[in-house]
């Protein structure tokens, strides 16, 4: 049997071991482009952002304002939110299960690869898994004990959420499924406490509200059709959904989710009504069930399923203490398999993002970005003038350039070509270099789109400035004359 003191043990050394890790690896890790899309995010400060909410960006900046614009200031924030949610899951558990489930079930989400990834890379989700699990205690505390101020922080960490990611609103038919299963809390729909806790969180929400209804309410829009307007293949689509959540939890760690789920279905809303596992299926089981449905229509993120398993982890712990108090020797061994799994992908992930070996299983988008912003900065010299930078893709160069040459404001996207833009369209005014000369960079060994030339007097011949780990060719042209305008 192991006791809750082993359990601790394990616990704090599995946070303070990933914790030292991403200290360590941070400063030896360059920024992936998502990383430094959002630190551009920060170095423009509003109220909300064409692709997400601004918590990510509120985040960056209040990293690098404590640690400078670094990799580790970038991703500092991050390091600390991922702590504070394992004590928060680990308080919330507490609250619903013995001592013992909440610390195995804290410990099984801190190892899943799909939470050590959040805590290290830069993207919404380490904040809003924060702020996720902030308001699972909160709602927890506020039925438990009657007390209104937990409704009051249940509301203001519900609208965190939302100010993180969008889809944070499944927290809403999660808290009625959770009320209306259970007989010792359904009371609380008829009191005003959740109600004016759903008021609370909207005026959190606020700024992106404003934001939006000042820019023609282009991020919902964009939000929408992203989910809900694609189409393709569904059975790639389908297939790299589940593929995924066998690679995030492991195979043996979606094992123990689909048991999890099962029972909490079956105690909490099929049999004996039980309200610890009511919770785990009520803020489990929908956002889940949303994603695999949203998986026939469009391509889901690999993370975008994780706050599914913050429940999840704790019915898995609490199915793990069961399993051990009936001496199941299966569980033993699914167990040190289940460690062992996550402890090699946790090393080798860090390590093949600051290295990117093997090259062939490592990040496409990986390393190589400071050396390419060197190269780009030399070929700005030999321009003369006073030449900005554009990089041909999505945001992938541009965000990568501005932060490894330090000059978000002179870096920009296909926004300057007359493309959509993303965020590049909100914070870029293209009227500032009119006139000036520019460096373009791009992969590959295609001719330059007539787009690209026809905003120009003149573009020089290609000059190859690196091969990355990749095997891909980095090209750079000189355009002389950039002309915003081609009316």
């Amino acid at each position: 049997m192991i006791d809750n003191r082993r359990l601790w043990l394990a616990l704090v050394i599995v946070i303070v071991a990933l914790t030292g890790m991403r200290l360590f690896m941070a400063g030896h890790t360059e920024l992936i482009p998502e990383e430094a899309y959002y630190w551009t995010y920060a170095q423009h400060p509003a109220l909300s952002y064409f692709d997400h909410p601004p918590m990510v960006a509120w985040a960056v900046r209040a990293g690098t304002a404590l640690c400078g614009d670094t990799e580790l200031g970038v991703r500092f924030a991050n390091f600390v939110a991922w702590v504070l949610s394992c004590c928060l899951l680990l308080a919330t558990g507490k609250a619903w299960f013995s001592e013992r489930a909440a610390l195995a079930g804290t410990l099984l989400f801190a190892i899943l690869p799909v939470s050590v990834g959040m805590g290290f890379l830069v993207t919404p989700d380490a904040v809003f898994i924060l702020f996720w699990t902030l308001t699972l205690f909160a709602v927890s505390r506020a039925v438990q004990t009657q007390c209104s101020r937990y409704w009051a922080l249940a509301g203001l960490s519900f609208g965190g959420a939302m100010l993180s990611k969008y889809y944070a609103l499944v927290l809403l038919p999660s808290l009625l499924i959770f009320l209306v299963m259970s007989p010792r809390y359904r009371f609380w729909l008829k009191k005003p406490q959740p109600w004016l806790a759903g008021v609370l969180a909207l005026v959190v929400f606020s700024p992106v509200i404003v934001w939006n209804s000042q820019h023609n309410w282009a991020s919902f829009a964009f939000q929408s059709t992203r989910t809900v307007g694609q189409s393709g293949d569904m059975l790639r689509m389908v297939s790299t959904f589940w593929l995924y959540q066998l690679l995030m939890p492991t195979p043996v760690g979606l094992a123990v989710f689909a048991v999890a789920t099962w029972c909490a279905v079956r105690r909490g809303w099929l049999g004996g009504r039980e309200d610890n596992w009511n919770f785990v299926a009520a803020f489990g089981l929908p956002v889940f069930v949303l994603f695999t449905a949203a998986s026939f229509k469009t391509s889901v993120h690999v993370n975008w399923t994780a706050p599914a398993f913050v429940a999840l982890a704790l019915g898995g712990g609490a199915l793990w203490v069961e399993a051990f108090d009936t001496n199941r020797r299966w569980w033993h061994g699914g167990t040190w398999t289940l460690a062992a799994i996550c402890g090699v992908a946790a090393i080798w992930g860090h390590i093949s993002l600051a290295t990117c070996w093997p090259a062939h299983m490592s990040y496409v988008h990986a390393g190589g970005w400071r050396e390419l912003a060197v190269c780009a900065r030399t070929e700005a010299t030999r321009a003369g003038g006073h030449p900005f930078f554009i990089g041909l893709d999505k945001y992938n160069i541009a965000a990568e350039l501005g932060f490894y040459l330090q000059q978000p404001d002179e870096c920009v996207n296909g926004y300057a070509f007359g493309e959509q833009g993303l965020g590049y369209r909100y914070w870029t005014d293209l009227r500032r270099f009119d006139g000036r000369p520019a460096v373009i960079v791009f992969t590959g060994t295609s001719e330059l789109p007539a787009t690209v030339k026809q905003h120009f007097i003149k573009l020089s011949t290609p000059v190859p400035l690196r091969v990355d780990a990749h095997g891909r060719i980095w090209r750079a042209v000189t355009g002389l004359g950039y002309r915003a305008s081609i009316d």
